[in-house]
């Protein structure tokens, strides 16, 4: 994430699509894979939740200039396709070989809170580098939004140790 500093508004909110939207994904499949029962409703309510969170960076997207990338286009785009396939949520390979062991349920749980805190500090910083008071007012909306899920998260996991 040390990279964020480089990145224009429209850039930052391009890779939290990515990442919303592979939080969707991730959230999707625990909601269909989990065992207990609380938790598929609340991986559901999480992945419905990043459904909202794109819907609003969509609107956001459209307040940053022509959505250009800038000069280095060529290094940028693989960058930011990197770092939101790996960087916040885990990928589909390794999701898979957590769903194989016998804790599962807690494990997701632990790589869920691990990306909902990643994500939160990102939006941090994108509402601290942000020039329109709606951006900040946007990214700091998300990084609230992040920290809420993480509790929720952490308040789940106590319950099923």
């Amino acid at each position: 994430m040390s990279g964020i500093k480089h990145f224009s508004g429209f850039e930052v909110i391009r890779a939290a699509m990515e990442v919303e939207k592979n939080g969707h994904r991730f959230y999707s499949t625990m909601a269909q894979k989990a065992q207990e029962p609380m938790l598929k409703e609340l991986f559901a309510w999480l992945a419905q939740d990043e459904v909202e969170h794109l819907r609003r960076l969509k609107q956001l997207e459209a307040d940053y200039d022509d959505g250009s990338f800038g000069d280095c286009e060529e290094e940028l785009v693989p960058y930011l396709r990197q770092f939101s396939d790996t960087k916040i949520f885990p990928d589909a390979e390794y999701l898979e070989a957590v769903l194989q062991t016998p804790e599962a349920d807690l494990q997701a749980l632990d790589l869920a809170i691990e990306a909902e805190e990643k994500f939160a500090a990102y939006f941090l910083k994108a509402c601290d580098m942000a020039l329109s008071q709606d951006g900040k007012d946007a990214f700091g909306w998300l990084a609230g939004e992040e920290v809420r899920h993480a509790r929720i998260l952490k308040e789940r996991r106590a319950q099923l140790k």
